[in-house]
């Protein structure tokens, strides 16, 4: 019964957003995700606590004014999604403009595909569908979503435009096969492990990272690329950043080093923007022994 409840909710508010216009449907779901934060309290006090760990040199109100703008790009992530066509059918650049396009042409043209990584930054699941807009060939490794008809609502939404979707079980084998057929394999770099992984600085504190972009670096020599979105006004921005690893004699070494280096470019970006950080998650829940 609350499965089903939820999946109702779900589609209203899919037709509701659908139904207003967007810039009216953009502000209802800022002020619902506003009302949200209120109700759930204990994520909106880790955002504050993550806000204050992670910028002790800003004042309490500066800390507060980008809280209130994390969760109003919840809202705006929500209806994007639910819309997630207005920005993958017919032209997009009315509505995007993007920087560091050469990096990725150069990518291509090596053969060896591109390990893509993002993070739960602005709006995650529009980046990987405006990245297959525009190149194509791309899989995305994602968790499904806990409650199964909502998980069908939004693979839907995400195969759409055209992205393939692996689950994390596979992701070893999918993404090695996705590389050898010259193609972008996207995953996200900022969640925190239960299990395996290493530990990195982030923000410094030490937090659980995958080792898989290191790995399929090492295995394949494919080149590694940032891709996230930075918003300006009712347009973005599509970002493309290199990642560049410094050379390390020693193997054993590598997956450290190289999981750091993708650690700290991330962690610059969010610096820039840190109201587009999703910091409702407990990104340093998992702490070396």
């Amino acid at each position: 019964m609350k499965k089903a409840f939820e999946y109702a909710l779900v589609r209203f508010a899919d037709l509701l957003f659908h139904a207003l216009p967007r810039s009216w449907a953009i502000g209802l779901g800022e002020q619902l995700s506003l009302g949200v934060s209120h109700v759930i309290t204990k994520r909106r006090d880790l955002v504050l606590r993550n806000l204050a760990l992670s910028f002790p040199e800003k004042s309490e109100a500066e800390r507060a004014h980008i809280a209130r703008a994390v969760w109003r790009n919840l809202g705006r992530l929500a209806v994007e999604f639910a819309r997630v066509s207005d920005f993958t059918d017919g032209s997009i650049d009315r509505l995007v403009e993007i920087e560091g396009r050469e990096y990725v042409d150069a990518a291509i043209k090596e053969g060896k595909g591109i390990v893509g990584l993002t993070a739960h930054f602005t709006n995650w699941e529009l980046t990987g569908a405006l990245v297959q807009r525009i190149f194509g060939n791309m899989t995305v490794i994602a968790r499904p979503v806990r409650n199964p008809l909502v998980d069908r609502w939004v693979y839907e939404k995400r195969t759409a435009g055209g992205l393939n979707i692996i689950l994390p079980k596979d992701a070893v084998k999918a993404s090695l096969k996705c590389l050898k057929n010259r193609g972008i394999i996207g995953m996200m770099v900022d969640q925190s492990l239960s299990t395996g992984g290493v530990f990195v600085d982030f923000f410094g504190r030490q937090a659980s990272s995958t080792t898989l972009p290191a790995l399929l670096h090492i295995r394949t020599g494919a080149p590694v690329m940032f891709a996230y979105l930075v918003r300006n006004g009712e347009r973005f921005r599509l970002v493309f950043e290199p990642v560049v690893f410094p050379p390390v004699e020693d193997p054993a070494a590598r997956i450290q080093i190289y999981t750091q280096v993708m650690s700290t470019q991330f962690e610059q970006v969010i610096r820039r923007y840190p109201e587009s950080w999703l910091w409702l998650h407990n990104r340093w829940k998992r702490q070396p022994e």
